[in-house]
């Protein structure tokens, strides 16, 4: 395949410049080379197709149209996505062979550009020149600025005065543009007022539209209106929205699930009824009862109707729940046939800490989890240590588990090659640099522990060099080094050895296991502890042995709250009120700021405990509980957090938070102290903390002492 497509391409190549003078793409994609693509690279058709089979196919519509439209950018674009994330071992040739043709054609803007692309992330620094050349010869082709603007607006090259120059620049030539790219940098390198230009100009352009694709555009431009006006204003739009809705109902006469979900979230955005937005949802099931989108609206009309139990240590109520999950779950696998995840991913996770599962069927789950996520998908090294945890979880075939792991070995190296960034941040290189040794360290626990079911300390020699290095001086990881050396000693018969490594990870762990869903699972505690009694230790001896010196309780309790590494910049943000808030009316209080969003799952999980905290102390003068929400499709939110009965504050901040953040994860918490100085913060969401309440309360009442 690769042989086919270096010719196709090659030929293309010729047809680049055979055109006198040059053309250059405009700001939309041509309607018959779009056409195209929506036709055959359809994502529903696409998700149905084998990874080897999908990528073959979109290689070769996109190069069968780079030949037939060779100053066309959209299909080079999704080439060159396609090849990086995809198929990275073909992507040196195609860099080398755009970086040629720049070489050769030195004068034609569009060579150079593509030149940049395949180099963003590889030598951006190289790329910025390729963009600032290609802007030079051809100040009206609008692409280089959104390239550059996107560079600029984080990383190691962050200019933030330039990534609103360049966002400016692209949207004085392209003021409608929806594009996804482009509306990711507007969002993050635009200001308010370019935003509202941008919504207008996008207005204009969708009223004379009547292709129902283009129409779903309108979900954009409700965003950018929403984003880009005060919230007073809303209520306002509310209505704009609900004569939106008027005229595209008439406008698809024949509408597929995408479209009815996407009038369904037009709707709530719109502020209607209850029963309006349920009538709609009906709808949508009625008429593609086996959709993901049906899924989507009956899965969660069930997560509503069955609260998850608050006791996390409840088993027995937690066993019913479960079963009673599991049991609607299958049912959903039948009904929801055109659902991949559903039909061949969902029913590993359920029954993954199910130990009443039989073997046959939990190896049948996993069997068919592995077989969709290695022949549907480009596995990453997380499918791997999954399916190895599982097995070793049930303690079922440890050679496959110990294979496994050595694959997900091998899929971590192709990973960070792909998604090498020589542009991240200090912080985020950091970060990832992090979560790349913790992964290295979950695969090697996972051979480790399989080795040792298996009876093959062999397996795991060549680990032992890299296993018995320096210790991390990361605090939030050496537990997990002193775990897995501990593992390798007993696993060579060194049991004392052992016994002293796996207390040295007991007393650098950041936080003891809780109870979760009715489960106290510790391994850490659980594998030192068969070691004990191999030695002929008694319980008395056991119980001082594992309780750490009191000294170490503080640092235990931290869990993963890290200190902030950035100032909390001036902001003056409105709540969904129309309440401004500002930093320096703050000053005084210890402060609790959420970042969330109303599709995070996580956060809906910890909202109601924040909702539980704000009841607690929003009477208190010396501590603020607020939340920035990051909706890109804010008009939702307000309808969201009606249904759910939240009343803490609720501050739009979508545009903040990417401007404050190069990368951003949620939710997130974030504490100031009572001189508005950014001091902790905290990503994820740790159901397992059951007094997630008191643990914040004490987080900010210790910021008043320090």
């Amino acid at each position: 395949m690769r042989i086919l497509s270096a010719v196709v391409v090659g030929a293309a190549c010729q047809a680049l410049f055979a055109q006198s003078p040059l053309t250059l793409p405009g700001c939309e994609i041509r309607p018959e080379v779009r056409q195209v693509i929506e036709d055959k690279l359809d994502d529903k058709t696409l998700d149905n197709m084998k990874f080897t089979e999908r990528l073959a196919l979109k290689h070769q519509v996109l190069e069968d149209l780079i030949a037939r439209y060779p100053r066309e950018l959209e299909p080079y674009r999704q080439l060159i996505q396609a090849t990086r994330y995809d198929d990275p071992e073909s992507y040196a040739v195609l860099t080398e062979r755009y970086l040629k043709q720049a070489e050769q054609h030195p004068d034609d803007p569009l060579a150079l550009y593509l030149a940049a692309l395949v180099l963003t992330g590889k030598d951006t620094p190289r790329s910025i020149q390729l963009l600032e050349q290609a802007h030079s010869k051809a100040p009206n082709f609008a692409w280089p600025d959104a390239s550059l603007a996107r560079i600029h607006a984080a990383g190691q090259l962050a200019d933030k005065k330039m990534a609103a120059e360049e966002t400016a620049a692209f949207f004085a030539i392209c003021p409608s543009s929806t594009d996804s790219a482009a509306q990711r940098i507007l969002n993050r390198a635009g200001g308010a007022e370019l935003q509202a230009r941008v919504a207008v100009a996008v207005r204009a352009r969708l009223a004379k539209e009547t292709d129902p694709k283009r129409l779903e555009d309108y979900a954009i431009l409700w965003g950018l209106e929403f984003r880009s006006h005060p919230t007073p204003e809303h209520d306002a739009l509310r209505k704009q929205v609900a004569g939106d809705l008027k005229r595209l109902e008439a406008m698809n006469p024949k509408p597929d699930a995408e479209w009815l979900a996407f009038l369904k979230d037009g709707y709530k955005q719109s502020g209607a009824t209850a029963e309006t937005v349920t009538a709609m949802e009906d709808r949508v099931v009625a008429a593609f009862p086996h959709s993901e989108e049906a899924y989507s609206i009956v899965s969660k009309r069930w997560e509503k109707a069955h609260k998850e139990p608050e006791d996390q240590k409840d088993a027995a109520v937690w066993k019913k729940y479960e079963a009673e999950q599991r049991a609607v779950v299958k049912s959903w696998i039948a009904q929801f046939t055109e659902y991949r995840y559903l039909q061949h991913v969902d029913w590993f996770y359920e029954v993954f800490e199910d130990q009443d599962v039989s073997e046959k069927e939990g190896l049948a789950a996993l069997d068919d989890y592995l077989a969709e996520n290695t022949g549907y998908e480009r596995p990453g090294p997380w499918v791997y240590l999954n399916a190895g945890s599982f097995l070793l979880h049930h303690k079922w075939q440890p050679e496959r588990a110990l294979e496994l792991a050595r694959q997900g070995g091998n899929a971590a190296v192709a990973d960070r090659e792909i998604n090498r960034d020589d542009n991240l941040s200090a912080e985020d290189a950091k970060d990832r640099k992090e979560q790349q040794i913790y992964q290295d360290a979950e695969l090697a626990g996972i051979m480790l522990r399989a080795a040792q079911l298996a009876h093959k300390p062999e397996a795991v020699a060549n680990l032992k060099p890299s296993l018995e290095g320096p210790a991390p001086d990361d605090v939030k990881i050496v537990s997990g080094y002193w775990l897995n050396r501990a593992r390798l000693a007993a696993l060579e018969g060194r049991k004392a050895d052992a016994l002293t490594f796996y207390q040295q990870a007991l007393y650098t762990r950041q936080r003891t296991p809780e109870a979760y869903r009715g489960k106290l699972q510790d391994d850490l505690l659980e594998e030192a502890g068969a070691v004990w009694k191999e030695t002929g230790g008694t319980e008395v001896a056991w119980n001082i042995w594992k309780t750490p010196p009191a000294a170490k309780g503080p640092e235990l309790a931290e869990g993963r709250w890290e200190k902030a590494t950035k100032t909390m910049p001036a902001f003056e943000l409105a709540d969904l009120a129309g309440k401004t808030w500002r930093v320096k009316n703050l000053e005084g209080k210890s402060v609790l700021i959420n970042v969330w969003a109303t599709w995070c799952g996580p956060c809906q999980s910890e909202l109601p405990h924040l909702e539980k905290l704000y009841e607690k102390v929003k009477d208190r003068s010396d501590i603020q509980i607020m939340t920035f929400n990051i909706d890109q499709d804010l008009g939702l939110v307000a309808p969201f957090v009606k249904e759910k009965g939240f009343t803490f504050p609720v501050l739009p901040a979508y545009s903040f938070v990417l401007s404050l953040l190069d990368s951003v994860a949620i939710p997130q918490n974030w504490i100031l102290d009572p001189k508005g100085a950014w001091r902790l913060s905290q990503l994820g969401f740790d159901a397992s903390d059951a007094q997630w309440a008191d643990t914040m309360i004490g987080k900010l009442q210790s910021m008043k002492t320090e």
